[in-house]
């Protein structure tokens, strides 16, 4: 798996961590954000985790859409680094223990597109 830390967008709190990659098990672009704990003793704040479901965002594009609606703009850098990740890990959902047992727990909960490319990749289609 892949991992990058890239910029806060403008008026997020300075302390914010923004990280994207890709992620061969799940066949998935993904990305996070977090804000420290509010104590000492608290966990992370999640502000928003996208591309954690099987085949959620299948190219760099979808990933930056999705990024967009929060706000944050993924560096031009950052773009050809997560490219060449895909191709450079591989696809490896499919053939994976408890891909199936995966699958079909997140069916109900996926758009239909998405669960096509589930679909292939289950086939190894999607390496």
């Amino acid at each position: 798996m892949s991992r990058y830390t890239i910029p806060n967008p403008p008026d997020s709190p300075e302390d914010r961590v923004i990280t994207v990659g890709w992620d061969a098990p799940l066949n998935t672009y993904w990305a996070t954000a977090f804000d420290p704990p509010a104590s000492i003793d608290g966990e992370d704040v999640e502000v928003f985790w996208i591309g954690y479901t099987p085949c959620e965002l299948p190219d760099v594009e979808s990933l930056a859409t999705a990024l967009r609606k929060h706000g944050v703009e993924i560096p031009p850098f950052t773009v050809e680094a997560l490219r060449v990740d895909k191709p450079g890990e591989g696809e490896s959902f499919a053939g994976r223990p408890a891909t199936k047992l995966i699958a079909e727990m997140t069916r109900p909960y996926v758009p239909a597109d998405q669960q096509a490319r589930i679909d292939v990749a289950l086939q190894g289609g999607g390496r």
